[in-house]
């Protein structure tokens, strides 16, 4: 459950975000960005540390993935960023879409990474996102074989793909293959 709340609570901060920086711009100041990592693990939480330092605080692996997590949110292009045991968690009750198999600091095996969307309002969106799911993870299987030109083709027809909200993660995606390509 706290997977979810997690993921409700992320979701709702940004959907307040644009109403906030329209406040704040109206005051001159400049807009806030955001982005978010979501882990789940277990962690140790409360009241640490000596007499000249003491606060409350979490520790732990899984606290500082998330860290690791929310830092990897620009360089996807998304806003939110998953760690693998909270996408399936939450997997049914928010739609989510595989980011990445990426390597982090501190440990020895890739960490797969998603991002997550509120789940489509209407049968059809529905049928429409789940069919681009899989053309992403076609895509995602072709940038792995080094499909460079199959990879391109699929990044390019996603496009415009669950409501805009991955173009950005696709541009940079079109970048890092052009990369790859020529290396």
């Amino acid at each position: 459950i706290h997977c979810k709340e997690a993921v409700k609570a992320a979701l709702e901060m940004l959907g307040n975000l644009d109403g906030f920086n329209k406040e704040i711009s109206s005051e001159g100041t400049p807009p806030f960005g955001m982005g978010i990592g979501i882990n789940t693990g277990v962690v140790v939480v409360g009241n640490m540390g000596s007499d000249q330092r003491f606060d409350y605080t979490c520790l732990g692996d899984a606290v500082n993935l998330a860290s690791r997590l929310e830092g990897q949110s620009k360089n996807y292009g998304v806003l939110i960023v998953l760690g693998t045991v909270t996408a399936e968690r939450v997997e049914g009750e928010y739609f989510t879409l595989e980011l990445d198999c990426i390597a982090v600091k501190g440990k020895k095996e890739g960490v797969t990474i998603y991002t997550v969307f509120y789940n489509p309002d209407t049968d059809l969106e529905q049928v429409k996102w789940a069919t681009a799911r899989g053309q992403h993870n076609q895509m995602l299987a072709h940038y792995r074989s080094q499909n460079w030109k199959q990879a391109i083709k699929s990044v390019n027809e996603l496009k415009g793909s669950f409501d805009g909200g991955m173009d950005h993660y696709y541009d940079l995606w079109l970048e890092r293959i052009e990369e790859m390509k020529n290396a």
